[in-house]
């Protein structure tokens, strides 16, 4: 059995991130899990740690980087008795894995994709593609895949670090075709340690070597991209974001608007950075239950512009200008109808993002705003 103590967690609840009838996604690295030699030096504590946070957070998919003791595996596996857990096979130490909630899933199976590509994937680090069928069938899904990824760490030389770069820009492409290849019916979720960030390089003067992601906003979609754009981080000591989790256009409009973030869990571990992982889990939500179709929702887009409307905590402003009398609408965040009227008369409560839509012709090339409730 494994080792339930938890001596070294803050009086700090972690939050339950389960939301009922949709589908609650983390990506985690957990530095050399069970190899004192590399990650953090005490294997039990790490263990109980990960455990906690896991049970804590009780979402229904785990991706999980750097997975480095088979023994430590089994005890994890062992303590997370409401999941199955797979794992990846190669040789490499840090192996990738994901856990599944199992009410909620049935493997279909598990293997190892592009395995021509062994050099542009950190030497034979494939991506981790598992298929899961759906037996909650509130979800309104019926098949899902998943990509569990680790691409090539940023470190060494000035040359090492542009070769590292080439070889994560050639795994992105070769990524993403496969995944689109894949997911022509059915949903697809990539997540992992991407090791490079969304909104421009950690390799200084370098575009995103994931830019095609982005840009291709009719095939794929990136919920973490606003965290880039946000200024947020992954890891206890970086300042960018390289843990990320992407997905098929076909999940895109069921994106939960601000659900997705870095889980700065320094809040519940002492020590964290030292005791458990240098990253931090992301997490994001996607509700299929919604219909896109209804008038009464609208599609959830998470690309914010840096431009358009804000909320000043009295009045509505576009461009300097307080906003009165223009007709509005306005959607939460998971894309029900709110509000409809003169957008003076509406101050939002409770709201962290809602997304407002001009109705006048004046205002056509502002018709979507997500705008953030301070």
């Amino acid at each position: 059995m494994g080792f339930l103590v938890f001596s070294n967690f803050l009086d700090a609840q972690i939050p339950n991130l389960n939301g009922q009838n949709r589908l609650d996604l983390v990506s985690w690295n957990i530095e050399w899990f069970g190899d004192a030699s590399n990650g953090p030096s005490n294997d039990v504590t790490q263990l109980n740690n990960v455990t906690k946070i896991i049970n804590g957070l009780d979402v229904d998919i785990m991706g999980l980087c750097e997975v480095s003791n088979s023994n430590y595996w089994q005890l994890l596996k062992n303590n997370l008795p409401n999941y199955h857990g797979v794992i990846s096979t190669w040789d490499q130490p840090q192996k990738t894995a994901l856990f599944f909630k199992k009410s909620q899933f049935k493997l279909v199976y598990q293997k190892h994709v592009l395995s021509n590509y062994e050099y542009e994937f950190a030497s034979g680090r494939l991506p981790l593609e598992v298929c899961l069928e759906v037996i909650d069938k509130s979800l309104k899904i019926d098949t899902i895949y998943f990509w569990v990824i680790h691409l090539k760490a940023n470190t060494g030389s000035t040359s090492a670090k542009i070769e590292s770069y080439n070889r994560r820009n050639s795994a992105s492409v070769l990524l993403k075709s496969h995944v689109l290849n894949t997911c022509k019916k059915w949903p697809g979720f990539v997540i992992g340690d991407w090791n490079d960030d969304f909104d421009k390089s950690i390799v200084t003067g370098y575009k995103s070597p994931f830019e095609s992601w982005i840009e291709d906003t009719a095939n794929a979609f990136v919920p973490t991209y606003k965290l880039s754009l946000a200024g947020k981080k992954s890891t206890v000591s970086y300042s960018e974001m390289i843990d990320h989790i992407a997905c098929s256009a076909n999940a895109k409009n069921n994106c939960v608007v601000d659900s997705t973030m870095a889980i700065y869990a320094d809040n519940w571990v002492t020590s964290y950075g030292s005791s458990t992982s240098d990253h931090y889990p992301v997490y994001t939500r996607f509700d299929f239950t919604r219909n896109n179709n209804q008038t009464n929702s609208i599609d959830v887009n998470l690309e914010l512009s840096s431009t358009g409307i804000s909320w000043n905590g009295e009045h509505w402003i576009l461009n300097g200008v307080f906003l009165e009398m223009q007709e509005a609408t306005v959607f939460s965040s998971d894309g029900k109808l709110l509000f409809n009227g003169l957008i003076g008369t509406y101050k939002p409560t409770n709201q962290k993002v809602v997304c407002v839509v001009l109705q006048s012709d004046q205002f056509h090339d502002l018709k979507r705003n997500w705008v953030y409730i301070p």
